[in-house]
């Protein structure tokens, strides 16, 4: 007898339909089998399979077989599984069909509530000149000529310096860094750093205190009085392009400084229209899981989500040339602590992919096949110079994964349209 949050699949598939799989294994495999007389890639099937076995070719296939055939099976009997399926094969033999047992965890079920009486207001995005003014500024302090000075530090200089913290006199790790750039004005650094700069000529060292605040993002230096030994290395003056219409052809394809602004006024808004679908979506989902019923989540999901969250992390950090080790580091924090943080948010986010499969399954919402293959190519264009992640892409897994994301897209959509008010 299956555990209450198991399911057992038996699947038949028939040779004409795992045919195609053997195909595309025999393409595979003659890139790896050298064969006199045809280039790697080009030898046609028959003669592979005179090489390596019709047997050989459908063990290269199974796992693209499996990828496909279950993906279709959860699909089409609507359910909703819980992490990769375990396979035992039943039989396996070419030119007979394949059948095979798939063992899964699912998901508990739940009823959503009465969508009658729920209603959100789209809100209006609005830009205003001095947003665009502040983007123009910032692009036009991007291309200032930097001129070298031998007079102190100012305000408004950029200042590059060597710096090194101690606590109770001993050097932080992670606490120094050569040849630091920092625009004197902005108050991008810690409270109180930059009044000590100023005044500061190239060559001079400067020990002082300051304190860290309550929530800054290292760990190890958050509320804590800091001793900074700082050497300026130069003081550069600005001189910054006024945005007028010469600047403006220096950016790009624009004829005057109007065409400039309203192409920022553009991007920034569309940001602002990206954010606020981000906002009402998640607004969209709180509100209606605050009127569902829930049952005690099950470890595996909240184990799940803990664990895309931070592969999501990770992806993020490294598109900004950080490892999640050193980020860690840098935190003071393990990996354990940061899973432990993580579980709040894995929990809502656990709840809302409850909400919403039960929801497709309710209103009969579904993805085709064929919108997961457009999705697959969609990706491999985009990482096609990534064959680690491209791999992955082909597995049962991302499959079931795009398959679930793209239902929970149209699922929202539906959502959106019934609930949202202009």
């Amino acid at each position: 007898m299956l555990p209450r949050a198991e399911a057992l699949l038996t699947l038949e598939i028939q040779p004409d339909e795992y045919q195609k799989f053997m195909l595309a294994a025999t393409q595979k495999m003659s890139t790896k089998t050298k064969i006199d007389g045809f280039r790697p890639g080009y030898a046609p099937y028959n003669i592979v399979k005179q090489r390596v076995g019709e047997g050989e070719i459908l063990n290269e296939a199974l796992s693209e077989i499996i990828s496909r055939t279950f993906a279709e099976a959860i699909l089409k009997e609507k359910i909703n599984t819980l992490g990769s399926p375990e396979i035992t094969i039943k039989k396996m033999t070419p030119g007979d069909n394949l059948i095979y047992e798939a063992r899964v965890s699912v998901l508990p079920e739940i009823t959503p509530p009465n969508l009658v009486s729920l209603s959100l207001k789209k809100s209006t995005i609005n830009i205003e000149e001095k947003e665009v003014d502040k983007i123009l500024e910032r692009l036009a302090k991007s291309r200032a000529a930097e001129i070298l000075e031998t007079r102190p530090a100012e305000n408004n200089d950029l200042v590059k310096l060597d710096y090194q913290i101690s606590i109770a006199g001993v050097p932080q790790e992670n606490g120094s860094q050569k040849n630091f750039p920092v625009f004197l004005g902005e108050e991008h650094m810690i409270p109180g750093f930059e009044k000590q700069i100023i005044g500061m000529v190239a060559g001079e060292t400067k020990k002082f205190d300051t304190a860290f605040p309550k929530e800054y993002f290292q760990n190890n230096f958050a509320n804590k009085n800091c001793e900074f030994t700082v050497t300026v290395n130069a003081v550069y003056r600005l001189e910054i392009p006024k945005p007028n219409d010469d600047f403006a052809k220096t950016i790009g394809d624009f004829q005057n400084i109007e065409d400039l602004r309203k192409h920022l006024k553009e991007n920034l808004t569309a940001e602002k229209q990206i954010e606020s679908n981000r906002q009402l979506e998640n607004e969209l989902l709180k509100t209606i899981i605050d009127k569902t019923g829930f049952p005690e989540l099950p470890e595996k999901l909240m184990a799940n989500e803990v664990h895309l969250m931070i592969h999501e992390l990770e992806r993020d950090l490294a598109n900004r040339g950080l490892d999640l080790a050193t980020w860690l580091t840098n935190l003071n924090k393990t990996e354990a602590g940061l899973k432990k943080d993580l579980r709040p948010q894995a929990e809502v986010r656990a709840k809302s992919i409850l909400l919403l499969r039960a929801l497709a399954k309710k209103e009969n919402i579904s993805v085709s096949e064929n919108e997961i293959d457009d999705e697959v190519k969609n990706i491999t264009n985009l990482y096609q110079d990534n064959k680690k992640f491209l791999a992955q892409v082909k597995s049962s897994d991302y499959r079931y994964y795009l398959a679930q994301t793209l239902t929970n897209k149209k699922v929202i959509d539906w959502l959106k349209e019934k609930i949202v008010k202009e």
